[in-house]
């Protein structure tokens, strides 16, 4: 059944009660199902087998802005430094040579966009979302709220299998796409509020009516990454994707994103436990840092904090300890979590 339902009717009819325990989901807890980090997308660029004119272009900026004369992916710079120094040319106006003027500089922050798109279109494709249904059958709807910081759908389709439907916490101008049996008679379609504070790339808006899309399913997800652009049928303008990339200037400005902003320190203000999986808290991300520490200053309760992580040194501990206090912390991988029923 090919669904296109208008913004009326797009999120479940129910209405939350407060929510008691939220888990932020980052990049680790989705690294073991193939989605790759962000230090795997530079690498990217320099396949022996890398054709793409895009990704080529990209590569020879890299090659020549950093002095690479032999490329060793330990000298590579990092994804978000590359990313960052894009933008700020483009904040203060600047250029970098008679050879990357203004323009070309916007070009190649596309051209990264692109890089990070055609990275999870290939992960998207074969990636497994067994581990993911088997934390979503762990989960309450009425007592869990899901956050994550992925733009990946793994979690997406596992919910879609599990609970039938999706609360994405935001309502759509059409829903396009197939939602599969529920596994769970027993749960009356509800569905844990999953809200995806970077965006997402089943996620589509067109930039001159501002209607927002959501493509559900393999089939429908295909056209997101396909060569010909989707097209807005109010308008017939191109549409663009919608995610937050790991850059110092991180930009919020698409109005679904904001008001998923909104919603989410509105949760954590009466939320009684927070569970971090495979979130590094770095301070490239310190928009999330604010929104937690806001949203947690103004929390009556002693919101308990764990972070399961399966880094050994504990660093990734001490920093979330520096922020938040005591924490509890569990060394495991998010499988060893879920294996365990810990949620």
């Amino acid at each position: 059944m090919n669904l296109k339902i208008s913004s009326r009717g797009v999120n479940p009819p129910h209405v939350k009660p407060e929510l008691s325990e939220a888990f932020f989901l980052g990049a680790g807890a989705s690294i073991s199902s193939g989605i790759p980090l962000t230090k795997q997308f530079l690498p990217y660029l320099y396949s022996k087998k890398q054709t793409n004119p895009r990704l080529l272009r990209l590569r020879q900026f890299i090659n020549e802005f950093f002095a690479l004369d032999t490329v060793k992916y330990e000298y590579l710079p990092k994804f978000e430094q590359v990313l960052s120094l894009l933008d700020l040319a483009l904040l203060e106006d600047h250029e970098f040579s008679a050879n990357y003027t203004r323009a070309q500089i916007g070009q190649l922050r596309s051209d990264m966009d692109y890089l990070i798109w055609k990275m999870l279109e290939q992960s998207s494709r074969r990636g497994s979302t067994e581990v993911f249904e088997k934390f979503a059958a762990l989960l309450e709807p009425s007592e869990h709220i899901l956050f994550s910081l992925n733009y990946d759908t793994l979690l997406d389709h596992a919910l879609l299998q599990i609970y039938e439907s999706l609360d994405y916490g935001v309502r759509f101008s059409e829903i396009h796409g197939h939602y599969p049996k529920t596994r769970k008679t027993d749960l009356d379609n509800k569905t844990p509020l999953y809200i995806k504070l970077h965006g997402s790339i089943n996620w589509l808006q067109c930039p001159n009516c501002q209607s927002f899309y959501c493509y559900q399913g393999a089939k429908e997800l295909s056209k997101v990454f396909d060569s010909k652009a989707e097209l807005c049928p109010y308008d017939n303008g191109y549409l663009r994707g919608i995610i937050v990339s790991p850059t110092w200037n991180k930009r919020y400005n698409s109005a679904p994103l904001s008001l998923l902003w909104i919603k989410a320190s509105k949760h954590l203000r009466s939320i009684k436990r927070i569970t971090f999986v495979g979130y590094s808290l770095s301070d490239v991300d310190m928009r999330v840092i604010y929104l937690l520490k806001r949203s947690m200053f103004n929390n009556p309760s002693n919101v308990k904090i764990r972070v399961v992580d399966p880094e050994p040194s504990g660093k990734i501990f001490k920093r979330y300890e520096r922020l938040f206090g005591p924490i509890e912390a569990i060394n495991s991988s998010f499988e060893e979590f879920v294996e365990k029923g810990l949620i």
